[in-house]
């Protein structure tokens, strides 16, 4: 593709002459080859643009930057590279984007939960359906490894393409924070937008809490959406509701799609929803109040999107669970093992007060805290864990570039209940496990469905869930 088709409603300013042939798109200089368009971006750690000698030499044709550099090839001056390489990135990849519906989901937590519900009932509406997300790509129903929660753009509309190829109608896309900070989300206009609720997450990009809840209210602007979902139980969600026209979802505030008669046990949740004057009765397997609030959120996008509620129930009743959230497992004593993805303040509080309440013998708790990640976090997890937990065992979660040591010291300062420190994560679920007895519960907490651990820039295969059936297998 000719390099100015690429630029299509871009505003630049070429410092030399030329319109290329582009056969590949870049922003880092190992992904560079014989004809690529290469993006100076500028990251927290690096700057594209000392890189531009080694793309130029590597075969690049043009550069993207905001700032002439001295080269003699094509350079794209702009204000924003980052947004550019959205723009760019959806043209290159022949704007396919624009012929799906994308449904995008905002929010702290349950963003992937919500995402499976709201899958599992646009496919049983009849839909060709792809979800965009934490534990991955699915395009209709076929898994493929996905790194981030939200993919750069290159390679996220590398995936659009191949959905309208798989004639997919509709993709369900997570919307992180920083995707919305780093303008990964220029060109494209979602059908619906859902906001989930808003919860400590983050400061260590966003720095504050005030900077971090307008990032995600800002992306709830007519410019990126049609139609809004948000939660009418959530402060911030009642912010975002008066900037749109929205549809409402709730249980102790009025809303347009509201629960009542909710009943949660121990292995299913289920409540009467009143859905826009219909009504139905909604029984889950994804147990506690916060998958309530997941699958509202969920029935109320598809009812937007003329999903009628008796599809909307029985597609939620039809799924038994979602990888790494609330993964139970039942060991032969009775004893339950659950792996959960809870890594915030907020979404530890879900999960463990769910457990709590649902555990008749001790609640053991497996949790660490990523490493170069949200520190101010650290104490209020600790305390969390502390309100519910009989004992905990403190590990690692994915230390990153930090001392593991470190950040279990800066854990355990807060830790009021009983605890044990095992840094060898697989070593602190076996120990976890050898304590708990046929009415215990213990909770793995932190990872949920991602298989590997990061330890000083290395990605190391690991699963909580494989773990723990691994043990139970050689018991």
């Amino acid at each position: 593709m000719y390099l100015q088709q690429i630029l299509n409603g871009v505003s630049y300013v070429a410092v030399g002459e030329g319109n290329p042939d582009v056969t590949s798109l870049a922003c880092d200089t190992s992904n560079v080859k014989q004809g690529c368009l290469f993006f100076c971006i500028k990251g927290q750690k690096h700057d594209g643009h000392d890189f531009f000698r080694k793309a130029v030499g590597d075969g690049a044709v043009a550069l993207v930057c905001d700032h002439p550099v001295e080269t003699q090839i094509l350079q794209i001056v702009v204000e924003d590279v980052r947004a550019v390489m959205s723009i760019a990135a959806k043209n290159f990849f022949d704007c396919c984007v624009d012929r799906l519906k994308v449904i995008s989901i905002v929010g702290t937590n349950g963003k992937t939960s919500t995402s499976y519900v709201l899958d599992s009932i646009l496919s049983k509406a009849g839909y060709k359906t792809a979800v965009i997300g934490t534990n991955g790509v699915f395009i209709n129903g076929q898994k493929y490894p996905c790194q981030l929660t939200t993919p750069d753009p290159i390679e996220l509309h590398s995936w659009f393409r191949q959905m309208y190829l798989n004639k997919v109608d509709i993709a369900v896309m997570e919307v992180s924070a920083h995707a919305i900070a780093l303008r990964k989300m220029e060109g494209i206009k979602f059908e619906v937008a859902i906001f989930t609720n808003f919860s400590q997450d983050h400061l260590d990009f966003f720095h504050t809490m005030e900077n971090y809840a307008a990032t995600k209210k800002s992306f709830f602007d007519a410019k990126y959406v049609k139609n809004v979902v948000t939660n009418a139980d959530d402060e911030l969600g009642v912010e975002i509701a008066s900037l749109l026209p929205s549809a409402t979802y709730g249980i102790n505030n009025k809303a347009d799609v509201q629960a009542t008669n909710v009943r949660i046990g121990k292995e299913q949740t289920d409540y009467r929803v009143q859905l826009f004057g219909q009504q139905a009765l909604i029984v889950t397997r994804l147990a506690g109040l916060f998958n309530v609030y997941n699958t509202l959120a969920a029935a109320t996008c598809a009812s937007v999107l003329g999903v009628d509620v008796d599809t909307i129930a029985s597609a939620i009743a039809d799924v038994q669970s979602v990888s790494g959230r609330n993964e139970t497992v039942i060991r032969s004593d009775g004893a339950r093992i659950v792996v959960d993805f809870a890594h915030t303040p907020d979404g530890v509080g879900n999960i463990l007060e769910f457990l709590r309440r649902t555990t008749e013998g001790k609640l053991v708790v497996v949790f660490g805290c990523g490493g170069n990640r949200d520190k101010f976090k650290r104490p209020l997890m600790a305390q969390i864990v502390s309100r519910y937990a009989d004992f905990a065992v403190l590990t690692n979660d994915n230390p990153r570039f930090e001392d593991p040591k470190l950040i279990a010291r800066d854990v355990s300062e807060a830790l009021t209940c009983k605890y044990k420190i095992i840094l060898n994560r697989s070593q602190a679920t076996e120990y976890a496990l050898s304590v708990a007895t046929g009415e215990d519960t213990v909770a793995i907490l932190g990872k949920g469905a991602e298989e590997y651990q990061e330890i000083r820039g290395r990605k190391f295969p690991y699963s909580d869930i494989e773990v723990v059936r691994n043990l139970l297998r050689v018991e």
